[in-house]
């Protein structure tokens, strides 16, 4: 069975690719492409190089070989500062596994661009730091702890809390005011709550698997645009406000009204949970969908 062609641009991805992990004669070239069953000669990847180079790609020959002068990529102080955020998410909420995963994706793409760059974005992370947040490395044993629990199947875990047992859902780890905390639900309350990190005491899992009767009477919802600024929360909602968006949680309004409420929102509002209420505002909206359009 032969080898399906690649198109044009995927071949000159695979030529960028070759020669940005070592210089590279026209034959190694040739032969990589030959491997894929494409046979192409010497003036067909002159055009490539045209074509990489138009792209910004400073292609150098040395001794008869190819490869690419650094940087490949530049990346503007947006993105800088986008990353530098992404490092200290993922250093502060994610597990030693993950971060280090996110660690290695970083070093090769930085060995993509000049020193100038990697200079400008320590700058930016050691920016970043703020003195006010709590020590993380003091708590990383909870955080993993309480990450196993965060998937499927949904699992109940026991906290104390500022003193108080709790048998909570966990959810999510998020910063909130300045702490990480792990936003929950509180299955004896029937309520979303965050429990920062630095005031849990101990945790400990339930023998048992959550169902979604322990947590069907509260319907969690998510709000943004400028429903962010203009909701009205009704009787019994819990509101928590974040930057750009608003989470909800309702528990004593009828679910079929509650569904037609918020159809109204639009784009503009998705429900979170439980599962089972997301499944059926998307069967209600296909429903109608499909009622409308026939």
């Amino acid at each position: 069975m032969k080898t399906k062609k690649l198109a044009t641009p995927l071949k000159i991805i695979k030529i960028l690719k070759l020669m940005t992990e070592k210089p590279v004669s026209l034959k190694d070239i040739m032969e990589s492409l030959e491997e894929d069953d494409n046979f192409v000669n010497r003036e067909t990847i002159s055009k490539y190089f045209a074509t990489l180079r138009n792209a910004g790609c400073d292609i150098q020959k040395k001794q008869n070989k190819f490869y690419i002068k650094y940087p490949v990529l530049s990346l503007n102080n947006t993105e800088i500062d986008t990353l530098a955020g992404f490092q200290k998410i993922t250093k502060n909420l994610a597990s030693k596994k993950d971060y280090n995963e996110f660690l290695k994706f970083l070093d090769k793409l930085f060995s993509l661009t000049n020193t100038d760059e990697i200079s400008r974005y320590k700058k930016i992370l050691q920016n970043k730091e703020d003195k006010n947040l709590i020590d993380t490395d003091r708590f990383r044993d909870k955080i993993e702890s309480l990450s196993d629990f965060i998937q499927e199947p949904i699992q109940k875990v026991k906290i104390i809390f500022e003193d108080k047992p709790y048998t909570i859902i966990p959810v999510k780890f998020h910063y909130f005011k300045k702490s990480i905390c792990l936003f929950g639900y509180d299955c004896s309350n029937n309520v979303n709550k965050n429990f920062p990190i630095n005031k849990i005491q101990s945790i400990k899992q339930i023998p048992s698997l959550a169902q979604s009767t322990d947590f069907a009477l509260s319907t969690t919802f998510k709000l943004k645009g400028i429903l962010k600024k203009t909701y009205c929360a009704k009787e019994g909602e819990i509101v928590s406000p974040y930057d750009d968006y608003l989470i909800v949680s309702n528990k004593y309004e009828d679910k079929e009204t509650l569904f037609k409420r918020l159809l109204k929102y639009g784009t503009n509002c998705e429900i979170l949970y439980p599962k089972s209420d997301r499944e059926k505002f998307r069967t209600m909206i296909h429903s109608l969908i499909k009622t409308h359009s026939t």
